[in-house]
């Protein structure tokens, strides 16, 4: 090689890799907002429990860069309730979904699953669900 293109082969490297960041940066800065869901924790082990009403919590967080807009709450069996404390929940930030089940109602005992849906407006995960498990002592 001459020496005039020895000179310059480090400021072409140079350029390229500048111009590269900048084009990903450009590109990353031109994609949509959107929100991303995340619940956590995902399954509960309540272990063993009487026969009375039982509530517990989960967490809401969106991880996104948009607004999160929880658009449905259902749950696997009606003798389940659960509900949010709100339904939009901007990014970065979290809400909480409180469960209850009443084993009383419906004289339920033994093994129980429930699962907790959420229908939200995250492009990625449209639906999800969480669930809980608990043994109810025969009274």
């Amino acid at each position: 090689m001459t020496p005039i293109r020895d000179h310059m082969r480090p400021r072409t490297v140079l350029l390229l890799a500048a111009l590269t960041a900048l084009i990903l940066l450009l590109l990353a800065a031109c994609g949509n907002p959107t929100p991303r869901i995340v619940v956590e924790p995902t399954s509960q082990d309540l272990g063993e429990r009487p026969q009375e009403r039982i509530e517990l919590a989960y967490t809401v967080r969106n991880e996104g860069d948009s607004l999160l807009i929880i658009e449905k709450v259902s749950t696997s069996c009606a003798c389940t309730e659960a509900e949010l404390d709100r339904t939009e929940i901007p990014p970065g930030e979290t809400a909480q979904l409180i469960v209850s089940l009443d084993p009383v109602e419906d004289d339920l005992f033994g093994d129980v699953k429930r699962v907790i849906y959420l229908r939200s407006n995250d492009p990625g995960a449209p639906e999800v669900s969480v669930e809980f498990n608990v043994r109810i002592l025969k009274p």
